[in-house]
């Protein structure tokens, strides 16, 4: 046998055949990671890992820097965060403030500077098309990018007119004043809903937060001292009735994923029941209101 392999081998060179080496020089399979990226990766920080960054961002700190608020961002606004200290960037229609994410970047500060005060999607797609950036920069949300006159997408979240034919809110004690009122926005993925509620103060741990969707209802309530804030829509499309909610108790915020039966593009969010968008005495919500907290969810994470 041994004979066969050095005879195979002198006939081999005799024909004067190149040698094989698998993968081929020119294959895809040789091509280097950061040159199928376009990009290098850097050395991070200790501490600076993606696990790192996703404790970060659940840790309830304020990473938008606006306390919670959702904003809608002109394109004048958005130009105005183009500085390391001070970094916003669009993609896809939502504006997030990536300035907490920069040393987490694996692409290094340089990489994502290129996007500061700009709609990166173009940029993004080039390199990151495939990263799940919504859950991973959704604590850094700002807002949506609108134009002056995007008065549409403000309309689900103005408070309800008589004109719409739903019973009044019941009477009771007003909250100290209107600009103490908590508030909801809502901003979505192709196959997800995200609902925003900002109650402008901080919320106890022991605080009452109950949501309740069956048949595409959907009802949240948050007790807050003796008021109470609710939501109370019929959602403009069908989706699963399981939801997740997030509470981030130090900023005041309360933020319910829902997600979609069909993936695509909502226009709307829903049309609004009764006692929606109302911040109203507590009892006067109905006698079933102690039963239903005792089923609320209490959310941390």
């Amino acid at each position: 046998m041994l004979r066969f392999i050095q005879n195979w081998s002198s006939f081999h060179n005799m024909l004067n055949i190149p040698s094989q080496s698998f993968p081929a020089p020119s294959s895809q399979q040789r091509v280097s990671p950061s040159a199928q990226s376009g990009r290098n990766k850097v050395s991070l920080k200790p501490g600076h890992s993606l696990m790192d960054w996703i404790r970060f961002a659940k840790s309830g700190k304020d990473l938008t820097g606006l306390r919670g608020r959702l904003m809608e961002v002109t394109q004048d606004e958005l130009q105005k965060h183009n500085k390391r200290e001070d970094c916003w960037t669009c993609i896809r229609g939502m504006v997030y403030n990536v300035t907490p994410y920069m040393d987490y970047h694996p692409g290094g500060e340089e990489e994502l500077m290129k996007a500061a005060g700009i709609d990166g999607t173009d940029l993004f797609d080039q390199v990151h098309r495939w990263v799940n950036y919504e859950s991973m920069l959704k604590e850094c949300l700002v807002g949506r990018m609108t134009t002056k006159s995007a008065t549409a997408s403000k309309a689900i979240i103005l408070p309800l007119s008589p004109a719409a034919g739903l019973a009044p809110p019941a009477a009771g004690p007003p909250p100290p004043n209107k600009d103490s009122q908590p508030r909801y926005d809502w901003f979505q993925t192709d196959a997800t809903v995200h609902l925003a509620v900002y109650t402008k103060r901080k919320i106890s741990s022991s605080g009452c937060v109950t949501v309740d969707l069956k048949a595409g209802i959907l009802r949240l309530e948050v007790l807050l001292g003796k008021l109470s804030y609710m939501i109370h829509l019929d959602l403009a499309h069908e989706v699963e009735e399981n939801v997740s909610v997030h509470t981030a108790f130090s900023v005041g915020k309360i933020q319910v994923t829902i997600n979609k039966q069909t993936r695509g593009k909502w226009t709307s969010l829903g049309q609004p029941l009764e006692f929606h968008n109302t911040f109203i005495c507590k009892k006067n919500r109905g006698e079933n209101l102690n039963e239903l907290c005792d089923m609320s969810l209490f959310m941390s994470h």
